[in-house]
């Protein structure tokens, strides 16, 4: 009988005690306006170390009317501030020394790496981000084929920051889409990981006041070795990739027509791809089987696609160009003696026990003796209201005219 008072009171000092939790004060002692958001942060190798670069809006332009373009305040929305140290540690501090508002990395959601560090190792980049807290552990990491610094400059024509450029070729899966936690996971387990790789070059832009800008764009993946660039994949055999790590979203795939040899393009959708070890005293087997819908894009050939018959030829073409892609990214980082697309991942979370007997020799077995079973299953389900190629319809009729 004695309970039941003390539970009341028990749940009266908790319903008092809420309103005290709440106005306890935010998660931080500082303030919003003495705070400098990261958007993208950018890491080169230099002379006495590390240069760090730094991209963040400038908030003073971000509010509607004094923005570039409106006549009352002129200049971009974002601005960046590069310095260098002995690590990113002090490069860092370097930085802070020379701004007004404290750094925060809670918003960077980019992280590029020049080549030349690549090179010699990314670890310095994970083990700062693994020591700051407010990072965005899902914040994508990107490699450049030259120095990084430049990509602070690339021009934004349909978008307001640099980041949000780099950003969308992973958001829209035209290359490999890795976050910072997946390569810290591959670190752990070995270092080897496969990373989008970026290109810098200088195009014209028209409506700019300065014509020359610096453009970017993927030109296929950077393969890590122990944590270190050891070589690349080329645009095609980065998108085979992307079949094996089941990233695919929309991809354009051409392939000849069976009857006459002329292009036939399809646009990819559904991928689905699904990988599975296979142990045995004799070898090792990993399965990889992929399914996805395809859509007739256009065609230059006089081919039917009505036809059960052709229409079975073409997608046999398909099929055989998706396998190509698929075994050539393997195959390429199997000369590298790296696991890139983490195959060991399926074994010791299917066969742990094997895994520990297997592990101390896996780069031997990857590139020497692992066998695999690649299916892919594309079905064409779009064949467009055309029975027949434009092309091959107008031709007849303009030589005639002639």
């Amino acid at each position: 009988m004695k309970k039941a008072p003390m539970i009341r009171k028990a749940v009266m000092l908790a319903v008092f005690s809420l309103p005290l939790l709440i106005l306890s004060g935010c998660w931080s002692s500082l303030e919003l306006n003495e705070r400098l958001f990261v958007r993208m942060l950018i890491v080169d190798k230099a002379e006495q170390g590390i240069e760090l670069t730094l991209v963040f809006p400038l908030p003073n332009r971000l509010i509607p009317g004094t923005a570039e373009g409106t006549g009352q305040q002129e200049g971009k929305a974002h601005s960046y501030m590069t310095q260098a140290g002995a690590d990113i540690g002090q490069a860092y501090r370097n930085i802070q020394a020379n701004l007004t508002r404290r750094i925060n990395f809670g918003q960077t959601r980019v992280i590029v790496v020049g080549r030349e560090l690549a090179e010699e190792g990314i670890e310095p980049v994970l083990e700062f981000i693994g020591r700051n807290a407010p990072f965005y552990l899902n914040s994508k990491i990107y490699v450049t084929t030259e120095k990084a610094r430049d990509i602070a400059t690339i021009a934004t024509v349909s978008e307001r920051f640099p980041s949000d450029v780099v950003a969308a070729f992973s958001q829209f899966r035209s290359t490999i889409d890795t976050a910072s936690k997946d390569v810290m996971a591959a670190n752990y387990n070995g270092g080897d990981a496969v990373l989008p790789l970026l290109q810098l070059d200088k195009i014209r832009i028209e409506t700019e006041k300065e014509k020359e800008q610096t453009w970017v764009h993927p030109v296929g993946a950077a393969v890590l070795k122990e944590g270190r660039m050891v070589g690349m994949l080329t645009m095609k055999e980065m998108r085979g990739g992307l079949w094996i790590l089941g990233k695919l979203k929309d991809a354009e795939i051409t392939v000849q027509s069976p009857t006459d040899g002329k292009d036939i393009s399809f646009m990819i959708r559904n991928a689905h791809t699904r990988t599975k070890p296979k142990l045995s005293r004799s070898r090792i087997l990993i399965q990889i089987e992929t399914d996805a819908d395809a859509g007739v894009l256009s065609s230059d050939s006089n081919i039917d696609l009505e036809d059960p018959r052709m229409l079975k030829l073409v997608e046999q073409s398909l099929n055989r160009e998706i396998h190509r892609r698929i075994t050539g990214a393997i195959t390429k980082t199997r000369s590298m003696k790296t696991d890139a697309f983490n195959f060991s991942s399926y074994i010791d979370w299917t066969y742990p026990r094997q895994w520990e007997r297997i592990k101390p020799h896996w780069r031997e077995i990857y590139a020497e003796s692992l066998a695999f079973s690649v299916r892919p299953d594309v079905k064409i389900r779009q064949i467009g209201t055309i029975k027949e190629s434009v092309v091959n319809t107008l031709t007849p009729k303009r030589r005639d005219e002639k």
